[in-house]
């Protein structure tokens, strides 16, 4: 067993399934003998956990030990051993190996397509097994379970397809999965793929990769109770067990199975929401203080927080911006909220897009990151290129880096998106318009009359945004 010890000052200690290469950390650990048929009879899982920090990688490890461990549980159960149920690689290699045959599924109904593929079928096992095979494919007593546990699960797959009626398809999960975001608007960016992948692999982890037919609400409360093992908020927990219904909806619908109940709906979580903290807005005197600090410090971390402090624009909202969404040779300053979905760049509702003002520390802010992005002679197009690149924006790493420097300047656990409740509170102090406060920041859902028209002017909501600066410099 793998292990990879640390220490932390006089204590040593060690950590299952981790090993380090060259300073980066691996996840490596034995697949049980059992299970190694489902793997392509692979001995070990080696996974690069793409980190040289011990602590990041012990939680990173943490995480997929558990996982497999589910997984595997999963495997040895006893419906995934009565259907033959496998992984989706076992999955994958079938397709391929029926594409090498010449084969394709349910072929043994097709009154065109049935003798040639049992030709198929009966050289493929003869050659592979031979006498076996025969002893038990023409023995008549003997039934087709007697001849499939000759096959490896691979086989074992690739004849289920063949001979799977397809007026009784079986669809697991992870072809709803597919359908999913094969369909859905945002299927192809990376970000949501990856969420959607990891919501469903809880599933996968503690339940199994079953028919959508065979899961039930016992099933659906495990994935919570597993969820909330973990440690996370219950909105979290909520966040992913909303997009492990969408998937079941989408499949159920998708495959006519609508007689089929989807176990994920109406899933209560026990004091939802309690453990939330509540988003204190920062004070005055702090907002003062990081205007300073920003000014003095005057890199790409300063300028996304100065963007956000006096737009009031949510992290990933600035750390997504391009340079040409700022817009500085404009009566009105602005920068332009808007998505851009073949590069990966998207928003979090409909209304989100938008024109902002800018004013304050923000124009500084802007002003200063596009200086710096004609220094660098960047072709990316992105504002701050740290952080964004075609395919994705990447908000998590910026957060990392905004909050730590935020807590540790107010010294309080205030984030960045305590700015968005600052600006709310600045701009009902002012007596803006609740629909001008939202028409700022973004909020609200869309209504019929938010249809009509072109919206507000930027000169209308550029007076409100300079009452809000013109208010905070008054009290220096």
């Amino acid at each position: 067993m793998r292990r990879a010890f640390f220490v932390y000052g006089v204590f040593k200690v060690g950590v299952q399934y981790l090993s380090q290469k060259n300073g980066v950390f691996w996840y490596y650990r034995r697949i049980p003998k059992d299970l190694r048929c489902h793997f392509s009879d692979k001995d070990f899982i080696r996974k690069s956990l793409g980190t040289r920090d011990a602590h990041v990688a012990a939680q990173q490890v943490s995480a997929l030990a558990a996982a497999d461990d589910a997984l595997w549980a999963s495997l040895r159960s006893p419906e995934a051993v009565e259907l033959g149920l496998t992984t989706q690689e076992n999955r994958r290699a079938a397709e391929a190996l029926l594409t090498t045959l010449g084969l394709a599924h349910g072929d043994i109904h097709h009154p065109q397509r049935d003798d040639f593929a049992a030709e198929k079928l009966e050289t493929y096992f003869e050659d592979r097994y031979g006498k076996r095979y025969l002893n038990v494919r023409h023995d008549e007593y003997r039934s087709n379970e007697d001849m499939t546990a000759l096959f490896n699960p691979v086989e074992r797959e690739a004849y289920r397809l063949v001979t799977e009626d397809p007026k009784s398809r079986r669809y697991v999960l992870t072809d709803a999965l597919e359908v999913y975001l094969k369909n859905h608007d945002n299927g192809e960016q990376e970000k949501f793929a990856r969420d959607t992948r990891r919501a469903i692999s809880h599933v996968i982890a503690t339940a199994g990769d079953l028919p959508l037919d065979l899961y039930r609400r016992e099933h659906a409360n495990k994935v919570r109770d597993y969820l909330l093992g973990k440690g996370g908020k219950t909105a979290t927990v909520r966040r992913e067990l909303n997009r492990i219904k969408a998937v079941f909806n989408v499949g159920l619908v998708e495959f006519d199975l609508g007689s089929v109940k989807n176990p994920f709906e109406k899933l209560r979580i026990t004091n939802e929401d309690q453990d939330a903290g509540k988003r204190e807005p920062f004070t005055m005197s702090e907002l003062r203080t990081i205007d300073d600090a920003c000014r003095g410090k005057n890199d790409d971390i300063r300028h996304i927080i100065g963007l956000q402090a006096d737009t009031g624009a949510r992290l990933g909202e600035i750390v997504g911006l391009r340079v040409d969404d700022v817009v500085l040779d404009h009566a009105v300053p602005h920068i332009h909220i808007r998505a851009y979905k073949s590069l990966g760049r998207t928003l979090k509702t409909e209304p989100s897009e938008r024109r902002v003002p800018l004013v304050g520390v923000a124009l500084w802010a802007a002003q200063r990151a596009v200086e710096a992005s004609k220094k660098r002679h960047d072709k990316s197009g992105w504002l701050f290129p740290r952080y964004a690149s075609d395919g994705e924006v990447d908000g998590t790493t910026a957060a990392n880096g905004v909050n730590k420097w935020l807590k540790k300047l107010t010294k309080t656990t205030k984030t960045s998106h305590s700015f968005r409740h600052s600006m709310r509170d600045r701009l009902r102090h002012v007596g803006a318009p609740v629909d001008i406060q939202d028409a700022i920041g973004g909020w609200g859902s869309k209504t019929v009359g938010m249809g009509y028209g072109e919206g507000y002017r930027l000169e209308q909501l550029q007076s409100y945004l300079e009452k809000v600066v013109l208010a905070d410099l008054e009290e220096r």
